[in-house]
């Protein structure tokens, strides 16, 4: 049984949030803009497969993966009103793929997702920007551009891979 998505959280439909390839080099990382109720928009996010997007109050969190065979990466964007970036993180690495699914919301501003090893991440929203040390603040696997404040914090604790 799925536990119903709070209302200040809402998962979005591919008729309302959807993705369209730009143009790109071959030899640089697949971007696509963001289509909003079949409009495109000015916002450009790297990736090319939309995985989920999820609106919460005026923000739009969008989970998008490369579509790049055994080093798949899911790139996770915090979208203001305007469809500004006001923070990023990447989960994956080289040699790796994984497979999203979005699990039940934990609360009003968390949610539960599966990649990567088939660990159970916790993506806390925040109200506001908050502190963060750049070094030292990430679970294994996950990147983020650096800065001192983020706007999402990521919690998992992702398994090495075994050699089989």
């Amino acid at each position: 049984m799925v536990t119903p998505v709070p209302p200040e959280m809402r998962v979005l439909g591919p008729d309302e949030v959807a993705l369209k390839p730009v143009e790109q080099d071959a030899d640089q990382l697949p971007r696509s803009r963001v289509i909003r109720q079949g409009q495109p928009t000015a916002t450009v996010v790297d990736g090319v497969v939309l995985e989920a997007a999820v609106q919460w109050h005026d923000f739009l969190l969008l989970f998008v993966t490369d579509d790049i065979p055994y080093e798949d990466m899911l790139r996770i964007s915090l979208l203001d009103a305007q469809g500004r970036c006001l923070d990023h993180a990447v989960l994956g690495g080289m040699y790796s793929t994984g497979r999203f699914s979005l699990l039940q919301p934990r609360e009003d501003s968390a949610l539960g997702f599966r990649f990567m090893g088939d660990t159970d991440w916790h993506l806390e929203l925040c109200p506001g920007p908050r502190f963060r040390w750049p070094w030292f603040s990430e679970p294994r696997g996950v990147t983020r551009p650096f800065g001192f404040s983020r706007h999402f914090v990521i919690h998992g604790k992702p398994q090495p891979a075994s050699a089989t």
